[in-house]
């Protein structure tokens, strides 16, 4: 069986509205695709998301926040 690996870092896909705005929310991503039916079939690849703490959207992310982002 073939294998995707997802590092979420925030950003569009893993995105939940929350009143007028859309931010990135830990688990969200993962739950969205185990939802999907054309990801959880026979022939898809297994997919592992693993995501950044803190999550940030890219609007929002500027020079010094990288070297202090952890992949968990």
């Amino acid at each position: 069986m073939k294998r995707v690996y997802v590092a979420y870092t925030g950003g569009t896909i893993g995105m939940r509205r929350k009143g007028s705005v859309y931010e990135p929310e830990p688990g969200y991503l993962g739950q969205r695709l185990a939802r999907m039916p054309e990801m959880v079939s026979d022939t898809t690849p297994e997919i592992e998301v693993t995501e950044s703490v803190p999550l940030l959207d890219s609007s929002d992310i500027t020079l010094p926040d990288n070297p202090r982002r952890t992949i968990l």
